[in-house]
C-alpha cells in the first residue's frame, strides 16, 4: 500500500508579507529595474546608487537605503517580486524561542539567517540572500528540519541575530553555548566593617521579605552572569542594565553611547541572578527596599575588568547597572581622546601653570574622567606631588595620591580638600563640584598657588559661568580664580572596515561653512561594527579661557551670550563646530552631529 503525503502549507508569519503567486517572481529582472518600473526611485538616484555599489562592494539594496532613496518596506516589496519569497520585517519581530534552540548560533551568524518559527518538521528562516542553495542546505542539516526562507534586510538580520542569541533564554545551557562562553574568575570585595556591624546590628524585619530561589536556579544564575559579562567585555559595553519587568529580567548594553537590547532571562531567575551579583560586589543580598553600591573585578579572559554595580528599587523588582572600568582600554593622551591643536596646545599650557582652576563640565559619560586622567598622567612626568579627591576611585594612575571620598563616614570633597591643602600639594584633582562650600575651597586653592583640576555638571563652557553664579560665588572671586572652562562630548566614529563615500546633500551644505566637502564619509555596517556603521568613540571640545574680555563680562554678570560674544573675539569654536570638522575629515557623521550638539 502506498503512502500519500500531503503537503501542508506554512502558518503565516506575523510581521511578514505574503510571498507573491510563483508566475509573477522575476529573478532575471535587475533590483534597480523593479525599483524604478514601480516609481520608487528615479534613474538618476539609480545611477547614483549603482556608482557607490561597484566602489563599495556591497548590495544595491543596501546602498539605496544608506542613501535616503528608498524605504525598507519599498525594498522588501522589490525583493520579494523578484525573489518570489515573503519578507519579513525583523525589528519588532516576537521571534519564538524554539525555533532558536533548533538552529545554532554559528551556522545562524555564518550565513546571516535569523530563525523565526518552527512548525513541526519546518522552521521558517528570515535570510539576506534566500537563492543561496548552498547556505540553505548548510541550514537544513545543522536544523534537522526543512527550511522556509522569507528575505530580511541585513542590518534588521544582524540586530536580531544579537537580540535572540546573545542572553539566549539562559535558563537552557546546552553543549553549543558551553563553546561561547571563556572562563570568568571572579575576585570577591569584602564588605567594609562597618557595613557588616551595621547588617548584623539590623533585625531580620527590617528587611522586605526575601525572594526564593533553589540551587538549581542559583547554579544557572552563575553561567548566566558569566555570560553577560563575557558578552559585554567582547561588545566593549560600557555599561550593563538588568532591568525587570513581569515576563522577564531584561539585559541592555550600552556600547559607543547607545544602547543595544541583548536578550534576557526568565523572570523566574531574575532573583538569583540579583542575589549573584550583589554577593560579587559585597551588597545585602537581604535589603531589597534600598538602593546599594558596590564593586567587584573579574578577569574575562586575560582582560581585567572593574565593575561599580548599583541597584535600585522598582516595581518589578531591583533594577542593576553594572558600570564597566576597563584600566586596558583607558587612553592617557590628550591626542588620543579626540583633543586637536590650537585647542590642545592651550590646554597644555594651561595645566603646566603652577595656579589656577580649571573645570571639565559635560554631561554624565562625556568622558570628562578621561580627560582629567589624561592630563594628570602628563603632569606625571613633572615629578609634581598631585593628589586626587574621587567618588570613585575607577582607575589606578601610577604616580598619584588618589583618595576616594566616604560621605556615610563624612568625608565629603569640601573637608577631603581641606584636607589635602595641608599635605603640600602641586596639583589637586577634585572628582566633582557639587556645592558651593566645595567650589569656593577650590577657587581658594586655585588662588593660594595650586593647580586645581575639577569636573562640573552643565551643557556648555559658557553655561558654567551662569550655573557658578547661582551657587551664590562671587563674580570678582569667579573671574579671579577660573583660569579656563572645557566642555566635552563623545560622538561615535565612523568603522574602518565598513566606510563609504557619499555625496553632501545639498540641504545641508550650510553647515560647512566657506569648506564644503566634495564627499561625506558613513559606515555601511559590517560584523566588525556588529551593522551600526560605527566603531568607538572620540571626544570634541570647546574651551572658554578667562581673557580680559570674557572677565569683564563675568564681573559685570553678563548674559550667556555676551559671555559668549568675548570669548569669540579669541576665536573659540563651539562644540557643534568642531563636531563639523570631524565631519568634514571624515572621522563622525552629520547624524552625530545633531544628536550630539546643540
Amino acid at each position: 500500500m502506498a503512502l500519500v503525503f500531503r503537503s501542508v502549507p506554512p502558518r503565516p508569519v506575523k510581521g511578514c508579507s505574503p510571498p507573491p503567486p510563483p508566475s509573477v517572481a522575476r529573478a532575471s529582472v535587475a533590483l534597480g529595474q523593479l525599483l524604478r518600473e514601480r516609481d520608487l526611485i528615479t534613474q538618476e538616484q539609480l545611477t547614483i546608487a549603482v556608482d557607490q555599489q561597484r566602489s563599495s562592494n556591497r548590495r544595491l539594496g543596501q546602498v539605496l537605503l544608506d542613501l535616503g532613496y528608498t524605504t525598507p518596506d519599498a525594498l522588501l516589496g522589490a525583493l520579494t517580486i523578484q525573489l518570489g519569497v515573503p519578507a519579513a520585517r525583523l525589528n519588532d519581530f516576537t521571534i519564538n524561542s524554539k525555533a532558536v534552540h533548533v538552529l545554532p548560533e554559528r551556522i545562524a551568524r555564518k550565513h546571516n539567517a535569523v530563525p523565526l518559527q518552527r512548525i513541526g518538521p519546518l522552521l521558517q528562516v528570515a535570510i539576506a540572500r534566500p537563492n543561496d542553495l548552498a547556505a540553505l542546505d548548510d541550514l537544513r542539516f545543522a536544523a534537522g528540519c526543512q527550511i522556509q526562507t522569507f528575505v530580511a534586510l541585513e542590518h534588521e538580520i544582524a540586530d536580531a541575530l544579537n537580540r535572540v542569541y546573545s542572553i539566549e533564554r539562559c535558563d537552557d545551557h546546552d553543549a553549543d553555548d558551553d563553546s561561547l562562553i571563556e572562563p570568568v574568575l571572579v575576585e570577591r570585595r569584602e564588605t567594609p566593617r562597618g557595613d557588616r556591624r551595621q547588617n548584623r546590628g539590623r533585625r531580620k524585619t527590617d528587611h522586605a521579605p526575601a525572594e526564593e530561589f533553589d540551587e538549581a536556579a542559583e547554579q544557572t544564575a552563575v553561567r548566566t552572569v558569566d555570560r553577560i559579562l563575557n558578552r559585554a567585555a567582547a561588545a566593549g559595553a560600557s555599561d550593563i542594565h538588568l532591568e525587570r519587568t513581569p515576563e522577564m529580567l531584561r539585559v541592555r548594553f550600552r556600547v559607543d553611547g547607545t544602547f543595544n537590547d541583548v536578550g534576557g532571562a526568565p523572570a523566574a531567575l531574575a532573583p538569583a541572578i540579583c542575589a549573584r551579583l550583589k554577593v560579587l560586589a559585597g551588597m545585602d543580598i537581604a535589603e531589597h527596599r534600598l538602593p546599594q553600591d558596590g564593586r567587584l573585578t573579574v578577569m574575562v579572559g586575560s582582560r581585567r575588568l572593574d565593575l561599580r554595580a548599583s541597584t535600585f528599587p522598582t516595581i518589578h523588582g531591583e533594577k542593576i547597572v553594572l558600570r564597566v572600568l576597563d584600566q586596558s582600554a583607558l587612553k592617557l593622551e590628550l591626542s588620543a581622546l579626540g583633543m586637536r591643536p590650537p585647542l590642545l596646545d592651550d590646554f597644555r599650557e594651561l595645566i603646566r601653570r603652577p595656579e589656577g582652576l580649571i573645570l571639565i563640565t559635560g554631561p554624565t559619560g562625556s568622558g570628562k574622567t578621561s580627560t582629567l586622567y589624561a592630563a594628570l598622567s602628563e603632569l606625571v612626568e613633572t615629578g609634581k606631588n598631585i593628589t586626587t579627591i574621587e567618588n570613585p576611585v575607577e582607575y589606578e594612575l601610577p604616580g598619584t595620591n588618589q583618595g576616594q571620598i566616604n560621605e556615610k563616614a563624612g568625608f565629603t570633597f569640601a573637608k577631603g580638600l581641606r584636607a589635602v591643602l595641608r599635605q603640600d600639594p602641586d596639583v589637586i584633582m577634585v572628582g566633582e563640584i557639587r556645592d558651593p562650600d566645595t567650589l569656593t575651597t577650590a577657587i581658594e586653592a586655585s588662588l593660594t598657588g595650586h593647580l586645581v583640576l575639577s569636573t562640573l555638571h552643565t551643557n556648555s563652557a559658557v553655561g558654567s559661568i551662569t550655573r557658578l553664579l547661582d551657587m551664590g560665588i562671587e563674580p570678582y572671586f569667579l573671574a579671579a580664580g577660573i583660569h579656563a572652562i572645557v566642555a566635552q562630548r563623545l560622538v561615535r566614529r565612523i568603522c574602518a572596515h565598513c566606510q563609504t563615500e557619499l555625496p553632501v546633500p545639498a540641504g545641508v551644505a550650510h553647515l560647512f561653512g566657506a569648506h564644503v566637502p566634495e564627499l561625506l564619509r558613513r559606515g555601511a555596517g559590517c560584523p566588525e561594527c556588529r551593522g551600526t556603521g560605527f566603531a568607538g568613540r572620540i571626544a570634541i571640545y570647546e574651551m572658554l579661557r578667562m581673557t580680559t574680555e570674557v572677565r569683564e563680562a563675568v564681573l559685570a554678570r553678563g548674559a550667556e551670550h555676551t559671555i559668549l560674544a568675548a570669548a569669540r573675539q579669541h576665536q573659540m569654536t563651539s562644540l557643534r563646530e568642531q563636531c563639523i570638522d570631524r565631519v568634514r575629515e571624515g572621522v563622525t557623521t552629520l547624524e552625530e552631529v545633531v544628536r550630539v550638539t546643540l
